[in-house]
């Protein structure tokens, strides 16, 4: 995966729109990872996993029989969310 220093990913916004299309492109700043930019295609498909696995873990919330209330349906994706691997 590639990796731009933000003033050399602004100077070079075109490059770097031409190498997002075919892998992400890491945008650092203060030689930290701040950013990524991928291509919209791979940015759907990420969110077709999501929505996916999320669909599935309530369906077996609802299959055990567990009915949540909104504060905590809420806390629920937040925490599915926010998961660390």
């Amino acid at each position: 995966m590639d990796s731009f220093r933000a003033s050399v990913a602004k100077n070079k916004f075109g490059e770097l729109l031409d190498n997002a299309r075919r892998e992400p492109v890491i945008i650092e700043k203060h030689a930290r990872p701040t950013a990524v930019l991928m291509a919209y295609e791979e940015y759907q498909r990420l969110q077709e996993i999501e929505d996916k696995l999320l669909a599935e873990r309530a369906d077996e919330v609802v299959g055990k029989g567990k009915w949540l209330g909104v504060e905590e349906s809420e806390k629920l994706l937040d925490d599915v969310l926010n998961e660390k691997d």
